[in-house]
């Protein structure tokens, strides 16, 4: 478990190096006043709105289930959402909370390939809402710099490609197999384990198209699941979204208020750049592209401080968040070995 610890110290430092940049160009002589007459109640209400999001999140994940004919809890769901906030966190684009997501769905009895669509149906309806209010969020903010110009073509362009490539499974499934099958024959050339064995290629086959029936039955399936996993997502995110007001609210900035709906803007735009692969957990550059935004509306001697509280709820949060389900999850594990063992 070395390179996760090696992995979460580079995503920490990043984040903090930025956070220190940020907060030294920030900076004024109004800067400590403001931090010093801080309302705390409003930064646990953050914490609170943050932490009912995970409840949200699984949630959906359960509506999803029941649209396969799958029964899963919406506590147990949450654990299943809860146990991927780790490597969310040290993965580029956050892409390494969905097998962790299919790992704990196909322990709960769900075949890989059900999990898999269960878990890239949620992540489609993220895509979709966030894609939908893109616009909305430019037109709000009306200035958007050059360099924000490229990273939201370059996100956009991303989610575009994500959803391609989900297209071309369900609806051409065999040239997937023929990719994914090369692309494994290539693997373990690689890493010189030879010719790849008939029984995995069979069942990566098997797994692929039962992905596929199961996103098709899922779309197919009642439309009272479906209005549910939409209305799931919309609540999720508006309830991230209130993060950064009740955070400015907190910090006394005058008419909060009004500023709602640029915050929602800003952190649409946020959302959509921090899907680009650069960094493990977008590290850096959420700090960065927060500020640019921020700035815009809220004055510059508490862009620093909101950043900072902000990245602490939605990012360090779910580090020890994530690492405490999976230590749980670990240990229980190990419980159930050794009982049955003996």
């Amino acid at each position: 478990m070395k390179w996760l610890a090696k992995t979460i110290a580079i995503c920490a430092i990043i984040s903090i190096l930025s956070m220190v940049a940020v907060l030294l160009y920030t900076s004024t002589e109004d800067t400590l006043p403001s931090l010093c007459a801080v309302k705390p109640v409003y930064l646990l209400a953050a914490v609170l709105l943050h932490i009912i999001s995970y409840g949200i999140w699984g949630f959906r994940i359960s509506v999803l289930c029941r649209s396969l004919g799958e029964r899963v809890g919406i506590i147990k769901s949450t654990e299943v959402a809860t146990s991927s906030l780790l490597m969310m966190a040290i993965t580029p684009s956050s892409a390494g909370g969905e097998p962790v997501m299919v790992y704990m769905l196909t322990k709960e009895g769900i075949t890989p390939g059900k999990s898999s669509a269960i878990v890239v149906a949620g992540r489609l309806f993220d895509a979709v809402l966030l894609l939908l209010a893109l616009p909305l969020a430019i037109i709000t903010l009306k200035s958007v710099s050059f360099e924000l110009d490229i990273l939201l073509v370059a996100a956009a362009l991303t989610m575009v490609l994500a959803i391609s490539a989900l297209w071309m499974i369900i609806f051409n499934h065999g040239r997937f197999i023929s990719a994914v099958t090369a692309i494994s024959e290539r693997v373990f050339r690689l890493i010189g384990l030879g010719k790849i064995p008939d029984t995995i290629i069979g069942r990566i086959e098997e797994e692929i198209i039962e992905f596929k029936d199961s996103f098709i039955t899922g779309a197919r399936s009642r439309r009272s699941d479906i209005l549910l996993a939409a209305g799931a997502t919309v609540l999720f995110w508006t309830v991230e979204f209130m993060l950064i007001p009740l955070i400015l609210y907190g910090l006394n900035v005058p008419d909060a208020f009004s500023l709602i709906a640029v915050a929602f803007a800003a952190q649409v735009i946020i959302s959509i750049v921090m899907v680009v692969p650069l960094t493990p957990g977008a590290s850096g550059v959420a700090e960065l592209t927060s500020t640019a935004l921020l700035a815009t509306f809220v004055p510059l001697h508490l862009v620093g401080i909101v950043v900072i509280c902000w990245r602490a709820v939605t990012y360090y949060l779910n580090v020890i968040v994530g690492a405490f389900v999976s230590i749980r999850i670990v240990k229980n594990m190990d419980y159930i070995t050794k009982r049955f063992s003996k």
